[in-house]
């Protein structure tokens, strides 16, 4: 399979952006092939925005794969909810707007970090973490996504085997992350 030569990100805040422009960089993607959706204007409502947004960005990209091999990443957290919530909204999102169901072989990835992106960028930087904890308000977060997207690329990769430590959304982002290849 080809890689994408366009990959529209749909992200609630930039930390989630941050950390998957560095996650793009590693699988090899320029600068030009990755088109970040504007983020939210107010601060707080970042999932709501990505919930909002989804049905479209999925149509849109549908539109452009029939041309040019595309991809979409939705970056969007649990919060407090489970996983499986948030995926449900995504998939009831596309039957509102009459759209059919995320396929298989569709490159549209979901990254959804319980309860944030914090909690990923802290696991992937080796600390341990839960997925209840709310780590939005740890320091020094920005400065460990260019590391942590290092170790998420590697734990990614074909045959990787993550370490204990993984908490269960972030294994669960890897097979999504797998549709990139």
């Amino acid at each position: 399979m080809s890689r994408p030569s366009q990959v529209v990100v749909l992200a609630e805040d930039q930390r989630h952006q941050g950390l998957v422009r560095r996650y793009l960089s590693r699988l090899g993607h320029e600068r030009h092939e990755i088109r970040f959706e504007p983020l939210p204007s107010a601060r707080g409502c970042g999932e709501q925005w990505v919930r909002e947004r989804y049905a479209q960005a999925v149509r849109a990209y549908r539109e452009r794969s029939q041309r040019a091999k595309t991809a979409l990443i939705v970056a969007i957290d649990a919060d407090a909810g489970e996983v499986s919530r948030r995926v449900r909204q995504l998939r009831e999102a596309l039957e509102r707007a009459d759209l059919a169901a995320r396929t298989d072989v569709e490159v549209i990835v979901h990254l959804i970090p319980r309860r944030n992106v914090e909690t990923w960028i802290l696991c992937l930087d080796g600390q341990p973490v839960d997925e209840i904890t709310d780590y939005s308000g740890e320091g020094g977060i920005d400065g460990l996504i260019p590391r942590a997207a290092v170790t998420f690329f590697e734990w990614s990769r074909p045959n990787a085997t993550p370490p204990t430590h993984c908490v269960d959304s972030l294994l669960a982002a890897i097979p999504e992350v797998r549709r990139l290849d």
